[in-house]
């Protein structure tokens, strides 16, 4: 599918999409559209990953770790994301903490120290 992004527009097929900050990178995998923002220092955004279908309508942003885990305190945005071999998606954080996340919900499924 033919998917571009500048600054903090995304273009769709079938419809463009506005965020509030930058698009940082984005994936595509089985009809989602995975999106990174990215967060300037001085923002205290967190959970910026996000899936929307085709037509540009959000189907979740990444499950909070504070949901996942209440032992966990969330510091930083995450930096990077990666497409896994099994389907899922990869999100990992300024701290090096990697999690894998659910295509399908958001939900994040587990995680480990990546560096």
């Amino acid at each position: 599918m033919d998917i571009e992004f500048k600054e903090n527009k995304l273009k769709l097929p079938f419809n463009k999409v506005s965020f509030k900050q930058n698009i940082d990178r984005v994936l595509e995998s089985k009809g989602r559209v995975i999106v990174l923002l990215d967060i300037p220092n001085e923002d205290d955004t967190l959970d910026n990953v996000f899936a929307l279908d085709m037509t540009g309508k959000k189907l979740w942003r990444i499950q909070s770790l504070k949901e996942f885990n209440p032992e966990i305190s969330q510091f930083s945005p995450y930096v990077g994301i990666n497409l896994l071999e099994n389907g899922n998606i990869s999100a990992t954080n300024y701290f090096g903490m990697n999690y894998e996340v659910s295509i399908t919900d958001g939900k994040i499924l587990n995680g480990h120290l990546s560096k």
